[in-house]
């Protein structure tokens, strides 16, 4: 039975600080016999963890106390307890980013908090790996001291180019792909379904009789924004309007870039009425741009954002945007990966989920 508080009122669950996670994890990874001997030094700790010094050495004194490791100047902490098992039977998940975490948008952070927590029930740890490393001309090499080195028994990649994604299905990983897969890749993935959400883009450019529309979309290669520019494409074809002239304008990421493309499509002959955007930071950068062009919205020109962030809903005008739920994704993301690593029938194919459109003041 729970004991009551001071106040009389009863016991509640505390969310776990980062000390004690950080602490349950250590545990894991030298019962595990990821290490040898000695601890790695902090900086690698504190990479490998995503948390501060501060937090890495209260999280060892801890260890220290329940002697686990020992301490001695100048040497690195010598592990006490050794391993109980083989690092085959290891419970654990690897995710693999190429952004660190405090770059990424807190939709991401918060479905990445729920995997962990629903794996950490199922008696599973989620280690995340942030780097270059794995994304660039070298991963092969990356990719497989990572597996020889923690013996994963799953692993998600979000964000994962065609080449990642190409390795792990060649060789048949356990891989979930939180985001979109490319064409002929075997692998099962989990993502927001961006081809449906410019369609219906398309649709609500041609209900209020836009002819000249141009779909906005960074240089990446990513699966997502390509599928957006398919589902584009598909419905302005489908719309049987001869005047119809549908355009997709890459760019390379930056606000000049940006900027010139959009001064060249508005000094086309035809110049576009309806502009949508992928990305929340390069639709506000087109807001401003517009704007800054004197042109009004939605009087002489439309905008919608194909992704949401918070930030949009304080624009003025206010943006026509795409919003999806991140416990929504958060849940299909977690049920497959706990499908894939607990053995049950789990399916390759892509689970989309379909976005709420968000009326705003740049579309009328």
């Amino acid at each position: 039975m729970n004991s009551p508080l001071p106040d009389g009122g009863p016991r509640v669950p505390q969310r776990m600080s980062l000390v004690t996670q950080a602490v349950g994890i250590l545990k894991e990874n030298i019962s595990a016999g990821l290490w040898s001997g000695q601890l790695p030094g902090e900086l690698e700790l504190c990479e490998h963890l995503h948390v501060s010094r501060v937090t890495l050495r209260k999280a060892l004194d801890e260890l220290q106390r329940e002697g686990w490791v020992s301490s001695s100047q100048g040497r690195r902490r010598e592990i006490v307890k050794r391993s109980h098992r083989s690092p085959t039977a290891s419970k654990r998940v690897i995710l693999l980013t190429e952004l660190p975490l405090h770059l990424l948008h807190p939709f991401t952070i918060y479905w990445m908090d729920c995997l962990r927590s629903h794996l950490s029930e199922a008696g599973y740890i989620l280690d995340i790996h942030s780097g270059q490393a794995a994304f660039g001309a070298n991963a092969e090499n990356s990719l497989w001291q990572l597996r020889k080195q923690f013996h994963p028994a799953g692993w998600v990649l979000y964000r994962s180019n065609e080449r990642m994604q190409q390795w792990f299905s060649q060789h048949s990983l356990p891989c979930v792909i939180a985001g979109s897969r490319h064409p002929n890749i075997q692998l099962p993935s989990v993502d927001v379904d961006y081809r449906a959400a410019c369609r219906h883009a398309v649709g609500q450019f041609l209900a209020r009789h836009h002819q000249q529309i141009v779909f906005l979309n960074p240089e990446s290669g990513a699966a997502g924004d390509l599928e957006s520019e398919q589902g584009f494409l598909e419905a302005a074809k489908v719309a049987r309007h001869d005047e119809v002239r549908a355009i997709v304008m890459r760019h390379d990421g930056t606000v000049q870039g940006i900027c010139n493309k959009l001064d060249l499509l508005l000094a086309r002959p035809q110049r576009p009425t309806a502009f949508l955007v992928s990305r929340p930071a390069f639709a506000l950068t087109s807001l401003c741009h517009l704007l800054r062009k004197a042109l009004n919205l939605p009087r002489d020109v439309a905008l919608i954002s194909r992704d949401d962030d918070s930030f949009l809903a304080s624009a003025v005008p206010t943006i026509a945007r795409y919003s999806s739920s991140p416990t929504a994704f958060a849940r299909k993301v977690s049920r497959v990966v706990l499908d894939m690593v607990q053995g049950a029938a789990w399916s390759r194919a892509d689970i989309r989920i379909m976005p709420s459109f968000v009326a705003g003041q740049t579309l009328g």
